[in-house]
């Protein structure tokens, strides 16, 4: 995941962003919710809110669209789904709270719709690693900031 170095009030700052340089470029910058976190002078990664509360809303509305989870939905048939971060190694149980990202409910097989109720105790930066939901949800991330991009863009 790249670092860049921007400016922000007259002092270098370094950022961690999903964020590939031609995105930046088409975006004309690095938005807020692109800002996975800023890196301190003591090499200490402090998670951007914005990102979190953006990342979630990926969450939300796009992992019902994956065939992989709409199977589980229906193994599961009813109740609470958990969805895992999946930096977390499959020998590891039961998962630790900070490597679960949120729950779906189910009924009869189906993913609700906007059922989706994220994890507060999950970190973006743990044990395991940075968040491998970003490897899933990038896509859906990049695509949805091109979209408010151009709904901005002046004409």
């Amino acid at each position: 995941m790249p670092i860049v170095e921007i400016l922000r009030n007259g002092q270098a700052q370094r950022i961690l962003t999903y964020l590939e340089p031609q995105e930046i470029e088409v975006l004309d910058g690095i938005p807020p919710q692109a800002v996975v976190g800023v890196i301190t002078s003591e090499e200490i990664l402090q998670i951007n809110a914005i990102f979190r509360e953006f990342l979630h809303e990926t969450i939300g509305l796009s992992a019902p669209l994956d065939p992989d989870l709409q199977a589980a939905a229906q193994s599961h048939h009813s109740g609470r789904l958990v969805y895992v971060d999946s930096r977390v190694p499959e020998d590891i149980q039961p998962v630790p709270d900070e490597d679960i990202l949120g729950w779906f409910h189910v009924q009869a097989g189906q993913i609700v719709p906007g059922s989706y109720l994220p994890n507060p105790a999950h970190r973006i930066d743990g044990v395991h690693g940075l968040t491998a939901a970003l490897g899933g949800m990038r896509e859906y991330m990049v695509r949805s900031l091109n979209l408010r991009h151009s709904i901005q863009a002046p004409p």
